[in-house]
């Protein structure tokens, strides 16, 4: 199974920038901090291009079975594994290869594992057992610590932050995809600030759903 990842942040870059659900069509702009100023990472770099996955929403009222804990409003997060910094906005056919149950600030955060199979440099990869053991535990350090440069706490794991194999990130994937359908037919008026309706929209490519 491949899914349609957006590119958000390519490799090697540090601003913030995301699909934003507060916008008709959902541009990619740039995060702002409460005082208003851009935000960047200050940790470091992006270690791998980071996107999301389009028509899928962790639901912040359904507990994952991972970590106990409701999804944080958003879809679901991709760590993209291709050694070449992908294009904002992009729109790429990827393979899972795993996950790491990442919490947040008391929120569960997916990351998904994957790579873009039609890129030149696609590692021939087919599951989390395949990835380089160093590259995964360099990835989950980041996501564990790169909010402290912010002057936040540690972020956490489930499962130990062990990074589950392919089948099962593809049940979560799926699990996000059932919570933006259930989610879109729940909500009559679909308004873009109140409803997971903004998930199966981008302007990255056209004025409609991916």
């Amino acid at each position: 199974m491949l899914l349609s990842f957006v590119c958000e942040i390519p490799r090697n870059s540090r601003p913030k920038i995301e699909i934003h659900k507060s916008e008709p069509y959902n541009p990619l702009l740039q995060d702002v901090k409460k005082d208003g100023s851009l935000r960047y990472y200050m940790y470091s770099d992006s270690l791998v291009n980071y996107g999301a996955i389009t028509q899928t929403w962790e639901d912040p009222n359904k507990k994952d079975p991972d970590t106990g804990l409701g999804g944080d409003n958003d879809p679901i997060d991709v760590l993209q594994l291709n050694e070449s910094p992908c294009e904002r906005g992009a729109i790429q056919r990827v393979r899972v290869l795993g996950g790491l149950a990442l919490i947040d600030e008391g929120e569960t955060d997916w990351k998904l594992l994957v790579v873009d199979v039609d890129a030149a440099d696609a590692p021939n990869w087919r599951d989390v057992s395949d990835i380089p053991k160093t590259r995964v535990d360099e990835l989950r350090d980041f996501f564990r610590l790169y909010k402290t440069a912010e002057g936040k706490p540690e972020n956490k794991y489930g499962l130990d932050g062990r990074a589950v194999d392919a089948a099962h990130a593809l049940v979560v994937a799926t699990g996000t995809h059932v919570h933006w359908a259930e989610g879109r037919k729940g909500n009559a008026e679909c308004e873009f600030k109140t409803s997971p309706c903004w998930m199966g929209l981008s302007q990255t490519a056209t004025k409609g759903e991916l």
